[in-house]
C-alpha cells in the first residue's frame, strides 16, 4: 500500500542559554541554517516526500521561511507550528525539549490529523540538518514496519535521533510523552545518559508489541553544522561516514 510521507523538521531558533553542550546559539545563524535546510527538502516535494510540518519551539519569527515556501509556490504542502515550549529548565537537555515539541506537533498537525484515512509515515529531521539521500530513503523504505531508525550497538547502545521515521500510530504507542523520561541533569536524581541511549532502551520495550526496523538501510548523508561543536558534517566527519558505509555493506551485523 503506497504511504503518504511528511517531513517533520524540528527546531529552535532562539535557544535559552544554559543548555549542555550547545555551542551554535546565535539565533541569526541557526535560523540561516533552517533556512538552507528548508530551502533543500522543499525540492524533495513531490519526489517522494509529500508535505514538510516546520515546528518550531521558541517562538521565534520564520516570516522569512514562510516567505521562502511562498517564493517555491508550497504554501499548500507546508505548515508551520510554533509554539513557547522552552518552559523547563534548560539543563534538561535537547532530547527533552525535541521530544516534547514533536508531540505536540504530532497532535496539531493537520497535514497529519486530516489523512488519518490513509497510511502516513512521518521522517523526523533535525531541522537544520539536510539529509542529501532522504529520498531514497523514502523510497526504497521498508515494505512494512511501525518504526523505522538507526540503533548502534557500538560503542555505545544507542538510537541516531536526527533521522527516525514511524506511523502516527506507532508514535502514539511508542514516543508520546517520552520526553518526560530524557530528563538529564534533574536535582537530586542520579546521572542519566544521554537521550540516544535512554531512548533505544525505551525502544526494546516496544520490539514485541511493535513492528521496529532498527538499521536504516544506508547510511544517512549529512550536511550542516553540529550544535554542540560547531563543526560541519560534510568535512569534520567525513570518515566517519565512509567507515560507517563500508561496515554496513561488509559487516551489516556490525552496528556501528
Amino acid at each position: 500500500m503506497k504511504s503518504r510521507n511528511i517531513l517533520l523538521l524540528t527546531a529552535t531558533i532562539t535557544p535559552k542559554s544554559g543548555v549542555p553542550n550547545l555551542k551554535r546559539v546565535d539565533p541569526v545563524v541557526r535560523l540561516q541554517d533552517y533556512k538552507m535546510a528548508l530551502e533543500y527538502y522543499l525540492s524533495t516535494i513531490d519526489k517522494g516526500c509529500d508535505g514538510i510540518i516546520f515546528a518550531e519551539n521558541s517562538n521565534s519569527d520564520v516570516s522569512v521561511l514562510k516567505d521562502l515556501v511562498n517564493e517555491y509556490g508550497m504554501t499548500e504542502k507546508v505548515e508551520f507550528i510554533s509554539v513557547d515550549g522552552l518552559d523547563y529548565p534548560p539543563s534538561y537537555d535537547r532530547g527533552y525539549g525535541e521530544f516534547k515539541l514533536i508531540d505536540y506537533a504530532m497532535e496539531h498537525s493537520k497535514l497529519i490529523q486530516e489523512h488519518q484515512s490513509v497510511r502516513t509515515v512521518v521522517w523526523k529531521c533535525t531541522g537544520r540538518y539536510m539529509i542529501k539521500n532522504l529520498p531514497k530513503f523514502i523510497q526504497y523504505q521498508p515494505s512494512s514496519f511501525d518504526i523505522y531508525c538507526n540503533c548502534r550497538n557500538y560503542p555505545k547502545r544507542w538510537v541516531d535521533t536526527y533521522l527516525i521515521a514511524w506511523t502516527p500510530q506507532a508514535y502514539q504507542i511508542a514516543f508520546k510523552e517520552v520526553y518526560d523520561r530524557l530528563k538529564l541533569n534533574v536535582p537530586g536524581v542520579p546521572p542519566k545518559a544521554a537521550a540516544e541511549e535512554m531512548l533505544r532502551g525505551h525502544l526494546d520495550l516496544w520490539l514485541r508489541d511493535l513492528k521496529i526496523v532498527q538499521r536504516l538501510k544506508a547510511t544517512p548523508e549529512i550536511e550542516g553544522a553540529r550544535a554542540a561543536d560547531n563543526k560541519g558534517y560534510s568535512t569534520d566527519s567525513q570518515w566517519k561516514f565512509h567507515l560507517r558505509s563500508a561496515a554496513h555493506k561488509v559487516f551489516p551485523w556490525l552496528w556501528v
